[in-house]
């Protein structure tokens, strides 16, 4: 195997936990006196995580794999708690019943308007994330809507076994994200479909329906999320997610996940859903810094990593051209 290419992988696979790392151990040593290393500490970065965008980077992920984006995820994610406190205060079921179908559909007509009537990614979801956000206004009125419900409480802030409630899910989640990915034909065709989507038709896949599934999927995780939240919070509030598809479109990014389509993990995902955590922390614990350049450094880190996307997938390509010609 080529040099370059081996070189081109290991950097892929490797770069995104190495960043983390070295975050985590810089962070350990400059807030020592506040035991970031601690047991207490990490459970509060990867609960930020999960709590701060994490469910909607997973769902983001099945969209980017394929080529595609989703900007309503934001706005789901807000109409997924305000459904669930509105309905969930008098029957939890029916609310969260009601919070992840409403999710599920978003996302099923988002895929549909892609797959079947051709509109941009960027279109449609736009659309979407507009009409959503205003019906949620008039429902609320534009006022948080509190959770009475002591059950719906526990579904984002109770700690099984001492862990926190959002760190399961999360975790949970990311291990069946990985599983789909890996191990099913679902996975195997996002991955087919956003590497080069008519050669995917000419196999015999259907293209649309598993652009329509992935977007499905991260409707879902979007309303899932919202309601995961609104829980934690004790209230709906109408205005929450908003702008947090940037967000889930960077931890992917940090994560290696190809924003072109065809390249990427699940758990590189999860990792990028931690460095987003540890630099929202870092920020958090300097006090005297600019919260602007919070933005800075998180612009920065995404460039990179594109940069670094854009390399290995260069030396790939020149690695599969320079064994197609000698064999």
């Amino acid at each position: 195997m080529n040099i370059k290419k081996k070189t081109g992988q290991l950097i892929q696979s490797k770069s995104t936990i190495a960043v983390f790392f070295i975050l985590f151990i810089l962070s350990g040593i400059l807030f020592a006196d506040r035991n970031f290393l601690s047991f207490a500490s990490v459970q509060n970065l990867v609960k930020k995580g999960a709590s701060d965008g994490g469910f909607l980077a997973l769902g983001m992920t099945f969209v980017i794999l394929i080529g595609q984006i989703d900007l309503s995820v934001g706005s789901v994610l807000a109409l997924g708690g305000v459904l669930m406190a509105m309905f969930g205060n008098d029957n939890m079921l029916l609310g969260i019943g009601l919070g992840l179908l409403a999710g599920a559909a978003c996302g099923f007509l988002n895929g549909f308007m892609v797959a079947k009537m051709k509109i941009s990614s960027w279109i449609a979801t736009l659309a979407m994330m507009l009409a959503v956000r205003g019906m949620i206004m008039l429902m609320t009125s534009k006022k948080p809507i509190p959770i009475t419900n002591p059950a719906i409480s526990l579904l984002g802030d109770s700690r099984p076994f001492g862990i926190h409630i959002l760190i399961i899910v999360l975790a949970v989640l990311t291990l069946a994200c990985m599983f789909v990915s890996r191990r099913t034909k679902l996975g195997m065709a996002l991955y087919a479909v956003g590497g080069n989507e008519e050669a995917s038709r000419m196999m015999g896949l259907k293209v649309d329906t598993v652009k329509i599934a992935a977007f499905t999927i991260c409707g879902l995780f979007a309303s899932l999320s919202g309601m995961l939240l609104a829980s934690k919070l004790y209230t709906a509030q109408p205005t929450a997610g908003d702008a947090w598809e940037t967000t889930a479109i960077a931890m992917c990014a940090l994560g290696g996940v190809k924003l072109s389509g065809g390249e990427g993990r699940f758990s590189g995902t999860f990792f990028g859903i931690l460095i987003i955590s540890i630099i929202n922390t870092i920020f958090n614990y300097a006090g005297n810094l600019n919260s602007w350049w919070q933005n800075i450094v998180m612009g920065g880190l995404i460039l990179v990593s594109i940069g670094l996307q854009s390399d290995i997938f260069h030396f790939s390509k020149k690695a599969k051209c320079a064994e197609g010609v000698q064999s």
